[in-house]
């Protein structure tokens, strides 16, 4: 890496750090931005490899095909992660306003009694720790910050960390509460995808579609966002199982600032 780049590369951290903290974002804009689509700055820009840019009319036959409740009962049983799981992610987001992509990567940790730890290590460390009504955030230097979810507001506090778990947990009782689902088998009856259409015009402002696919795993989490942003999310390396000690400890007690 050049000198200049180094340069950039430690100016740009530094200018996102200090945003974050100047804006004192609100955990609803952390939720959507940080875990599900990625805080914007704290991704790199792509290189020149190829990558394939999608929306939301790419999937119109999706879209157009109602999912019954036979095909979705028989599919919880194949897309869920557990009560707890870990694994790693890839994001890859697609804005308007930019020629090409930026990138993040890193790995989770989930439990459905504990909530989610979503630890970015590239291209710097960031982590946020979704909890119930509680949402942690951790810089690169270690700093934490902690908010309650009911600073945004009231019912989408209460919505969007239930969407989370649910999409990770594949709890299709309550996604039919807040989406239409839509599902097809494009190649197989192994490959799967499942389209959600928000029904809740705050949640349609913010994320009007979302596309889940897999097999016999959750693999992609696609949000259709508005102003043509995307952001795609590809889970890997995901494995099942009773947290260990040291996962338990990802998990502050809510209200706790170390």
């Amino acid at each position: 890496m050049s000198r200049c780049s180094r340069a950039n590369s430690v100016v740009r951290q530094w200018l996102v750090e200090r945003t974050t903290r100047l804006l004192h974002l609100g955990a609803m804009t952390y939720l959507l931005t940080g875990m599900l689509s990625a805080l914007l700055f704290n991704m790199a820009v792509a290189d020149d490899s190829p990558l394939i840019r999608t929306n939301a009319d790419d999937f119109q036959a999706l879209f157009s095909a109602p999912a019954t409740q036979n095909e979705l009962s028989q599919l919880m049983q194949s897309l869920a992660l557990g009560n707890a799981s870990r694994g790693e992610f890839q994001q890859t987001r697609w804005l308007k306003v930019l020629k090409r992509p930026l990138q993040s990567q890193g790995k989770f940790v989930f439990s459905a009694a504990q909530g989610l730890y979503w630890q970015q290590l590239k291209p710097f460390a960031t982590t946020l720790i979704l909890q119930q009504n509680s949402l942690t955030q951790i810089d690169s230097q270690g700093n934490r910050s902690q908010q309650a979810t009911s600073a945004a507001p009231a019912e989408l506090s209460q919505l969007m960390p239930q969407l989370m778990r649910a999409l990770l947990s594949a709890d299709i009782d309550f996604l039919q509460q807040h989406f239409s689902l839509h599902l097809q088998h494009p190649s197989d009856q192994s490959h799967w995808q499942l389209g959600l259409v928000a029904q809740d015009p705050q949640l349609m402002a913010l994320l009007p579609h979302i596309v889940l696919s897999g097999d016999s795993e959750l693999r992609r989490i696609l949000l259709l966002g508005q102003q043509q942003d995307v952001s795609e999310i590809a889970l890997f390396n995901v494995q099942q199982g009773t947290l260990t000690t040291a996962e338990q400890a990802l998990f502050p007690p809510v209200g706790a600032q170390n």
